[in-house]
């Protein structure tokens, strides 16, 4: 008989990518990982994994519409999780966060399914500070995590935040040489962003003529954008590639000299286990504004700088970036700064968490052995 465990996770790659990081060891250990995401979630998620879609909203809004909205959806999705249960009987539920992870939890828990959190960013979400109470255990990113109910901090461990293998095996930052080309990666979140199409090519083609003649740049762009960002890159004569996702962000990193990007919880932890410097853009509606206290978290080791973006103009953007890709020396201490925020093993240590939740010894014991 299959050993499942049920992994809930919302529809961004912020939530996504760490539970794809914890089922790959999951799987090692001999359990059928199963997601339950939203329809944006299971895109992302590698097709050799089992996974429902359900639907989920936030309850929350200015408006009562909007408010009834987001409850019917959560009301609708209860319904299906029960469907699935019923049929798959996980052993345990891990939940990483956003609403299509609200209803699997619950409806666990008045299962009779023991269950945990993931919560990725250095502030508490609100979909995890609803759930905390009906969980066993809560594993964080940060050791300074924001927010947490005070009747569940007895229930925290520190793990860090679960990166995929590949970004542990990049190689180790190279700065670009005095006359070398200089591969500057863009990354608007993995839902993209109007502004990084916008802003950022438009300050990149204000650099120096010197500087721009270096410039490799990979750019992660909504699909309506592309063909404006072209025209803006192929005017500068600046040689790029583009794409509206990019699904090897490992390899793009690979020989990156400078990250431009949000300040996701997943986007830094890629970028501590990759040692790779950056730009960080907190996306300024995130709830509860969790992308700062992120992109602060790597500010306070001296691992990337924090830019708001309502700060973020071409000409004072242009002239950051210029600084930045003339000194290999800040560079590379930059990239080696932000290593203090990777915590090898994350996702070794949340499925070990959630095995033991399951009571099973030799799984248990699998895991533990290939940690030593």
């Amino acid at each position: 008989m299959a050993k499942r465990i049920l992994i809930a996770a919302g529809g961004t790659g912020g939530h996504v990518f760490p539970a794809v990081a914890v089922a790959e060891k999951l799987r090692d250990a001999g359990y059928t990982p199963v997601f339950i995401t939203d329809q944006r979630g299971k895109s992302m998620i590698p097709r050799d994994f089992p996974s429902m879609s359900i639907l989920a909203a936030s309850p929350y809004g200015d408006k009562f519409v909007t408010r009834l909205k987001g409850m019917t959806k959560l009301g609708f999705g209860t319904l299906q999780t029960i469907a699935m249960m019923l049929i798959t009987r996980p052993r345990a539920i891990i939940g990483f966060g956003g609403y299509p992870a609200v209803a699997p939890v619950i409806v666990g828990h008045f299962m009779g399914k023991p269950s945990m959190l993931h919560e990725q960013n250095a502030f508490f979400g609100r979909a995890n500070h609803f759930l905390a109470k009906y969980t066993k255990r809560i594993a964080l990113s940060w050791g300074e995590t924001r927010n947490i109910p005070s009747s569940s901090q007895a229930k925290t461990i520190v793990t860090g935040m679960p990166v995929r293998d590949a970004f542990e095996h990049i190689s180790t930052f190279t700065p670009p040489s005095s006359k070398g080309d200089i591969n500057l990666l863009i990354v608007g979140g993995s839902l993209g962003a109007a502004i990084f199409g916008e802003t950022v090519p438009d300050a990149i083609g204000r650099l120096p003529i010197e500087l721009r003649q270096r410039l490799n740049i990979t750019h992660q762009v909504r699909q309506e954008q592309i063909a404006a960002v072209t025209m803006k890159y192929e005017k500068a004569g600046i040689r790029h590639t583009i794409a509206p996702f990019i699904k090897n962000m490992a390899e793009a990193m690979e020989d990156t000299h400078l990250v431009i990007g949000r300040a996701g919880a997943s986007s830094v932890a890629e970028l501590a286990a990759a040692g790779r410097p950056a730009i960080l853009v907190p996306y300024p509606h995130a709830m509860d504004d969790h992308q700062t206290a992120n992109a602060e978290a790597a500010v306070e080791v001296k691992g990337g700088w924090l830019v708001p973006e309502q700060e973020m103009s071409a000409g004072s953007l242009a002239g950051r970036i210029a600084t930045l890709i003339s000194s290999p020396e800040t560079l590379a201490e930059t990239a080696s700064n932000i290593r203090a925020l990777n915590k090898t093993n994350a996702a070794k240590s949340i499925a070990e968490q959630v095995v033991s939740l399951t009571g099973d010894e030799i799984a248990l014991t699998a895991i533990k052995g290939e940690m030593s």
